[in-house]
């Protein structure tokens, strides 16, 4: 099996409205020998403003997104996804990649018209988070690593203190390919300071032999971290699924919640169970890569309640029931087309327009957009050739594509998912002397002024 660490830098926290503008990576044996290393940047979208907190921290400067020799996120987009399938199959990892970067991806194959947004999940890929990895580190081989505390006394796991802690060079700290190099080596501690746990916490990566332990009522432990609490081991089994997502399970904690509780429990204790602080029955995800490990000594009273829990099959329906009554929530009716990205799957027909589509030209690829049956592809379609084909848009078209840009850019800040107007300027107040005020502010007033004149 070969390894993919990789990392994105981007123009904002939100997946579904920023982009990256950096991925990174480097693949390697599972002896961590290198096979190859990539490191590729793109221009910002024409509907985006990148976040001046974003550029500052990442070093980059603001004319620097809008170079013309860089790849266009369309490119970027056909490139990445290219080299998942040059290297499938292979573990994807990275430093909070399963929260972050894998909606990063995700997000950019979807708003890009690439044919598989679930890239890393397919031909035979797997996936792994080395930020989870160094919590369950932390609580089960503590001495395996050195743990840094932030200028408050506060431990911290950013993996920017916990690198140099650990004796890594990390000059160049949120450069997508330094912190590529990083998590190699954090990987690399635990691999070679804990090896039983590091064989075990491998094992998250195979969605199917943990869906299948957990669904056999076997005495199971994963390491958690909530807010800003040192990470803890909990133990327990599964005991119960939400009906419209199998990959929503209840975890009975064996701490908090006996065989003989579980078992006699109503619709109502089981409720009471879920939300209770602390909690007695934790809703947890077996797609997130969670470090869920089998308990290789389980106590008689484990072993029992696991037989309990099993036997209730009742009670599990309850969980079943009050998990799906928990996010079963309507929609709002109007979402943003970003935010429809889980709300249908892709048609084998329409992916192979999206194939089609990868080769054509643009006026080829503007004839293809109306061949879509989904109605979100066809929205992001025609979005691509205002972009990149604008010649082959009417009149009236050119005029609602300046609605579109002006209607996202002057909404005020509070009532919009995206970065605006509004925001860019209270951020380039607080960020001061800490940047060249007077460029930056020339380089949004610019991008604004295009869409207002």
């Amino acid at each position: 099996m070969k390894y993919v660490f990789y990392d994105f830098e981007t123009t904002g926290i939100s997946p579904a409205f920023d982009q990256p503008l950096q991925f990174a990576a480097i693949v390697t044996d599972e002896s961590l020998n290198e096979l190859e290393r990539i490191d590729i940047r793109c221009q910002v979208a024409p509907h985006i403003l990148p976040s001046p907190f974003a550029l500052h921290v990442t070093n980059i400067k603001p004319e620097q997104t809008t170079n013309k020799n860089l790849q266009t996120p369309f490119e970027f987009a056909q490139t990445l996804q290219a080299f998942t399938e040059a290297w499938a199959p292979a573990c994807w990892l990275g430093f909070n990649t399963i929260a972050f970067d894998e909606p990063m991806m995700r997000q950019m194959f979807y708003q890009n018209l690439q044919p598989n947004i679930f890239a890393t999940q397919i031909n035979g890929n797997t996936r792994l988070d080395v930020m989870k990895m160094v919590f369950a580190t932390y609580a089960e081989a503590n001495s395996t690593l050195a743990w840094p505390t932030n200028n408050k006394g506060k431990l911290s796991f950013k993996l920017d203190q916990l690198a140099p802690h650990n004796g890594f060079a990390h000059e160049n700290a949120h450069d997508a390919l330094a912190d590529v190099e990083a998590t190699i080596y954090i990987f690399n501690k635990i691999k070679e300071g804990a090896p039983e746990l590091f064989g075990k916490l491998l094992q998250a990566a195979d969605k199917t032999f943990i869906a299948s332990s957990l669904r056999g009522f076997v005495p199971m432990e994963v390491t958690l971290r909530f807010g800003a609490h040192p990470p803890k081991t909990y133990q327990g089994c599964f005991c119960g699924a939400s009906k419209g997502n199998p990959n929503s399970i209840g975890f009975v904690d064996f701490e908090l919640m006996g065989a003989n509780e579980f078992s006699i429990a109503s619709p109502i204790a089981i409720t009471q169970a879920i939300e209770a602080s602390p909690k007695k029955i934790r809703n947890l995800a077996i797609n997130k890569s969670e470090t869920f490990r089998v308990i290789e000594n389980p106590t008689e009273e484990m072993l029992h309640t696991c037989d309990q829990v099993k036997a209730a099959t009742e009670v599990q329906g309850f969980v079943a029931e009050a998990f799906t009554a928990r996010f079963s929530q309507e929609e709002p009716a109007e979402l943003e087309v970003e935010d429809q990205i889980y709300s249908n799957f892709t048609s084998q027909q329409d992916k192979n327009l999206l194939e089609h589509f990868q080769t054509a030209t643009w006026p080829e690829r503007a004839t293809i957009i109306n061949k879509l049956s989904d109605r979100r592809l066809q929205q992001l379609g025609k979005r691509l050739v205002a972009f990149y084909a604008p010649e082959l848009l009417t009149d009236q078209q050119r005029i609602d594509f300046d609605n579109f840009l002006s209607q996202r850019w002057l909404t005020p800040g509070d009532q919009a998912p995206w970065m605006t107007a509004e925001e860019v300027w209270i951020a380039l107040e607080k960020l001061g002397s800490d940047i060249e005020v007077s460029e930056w502010r020339e380089f949004y007033q610019a991008r604004i002024d295009a869409i207002l004149n």
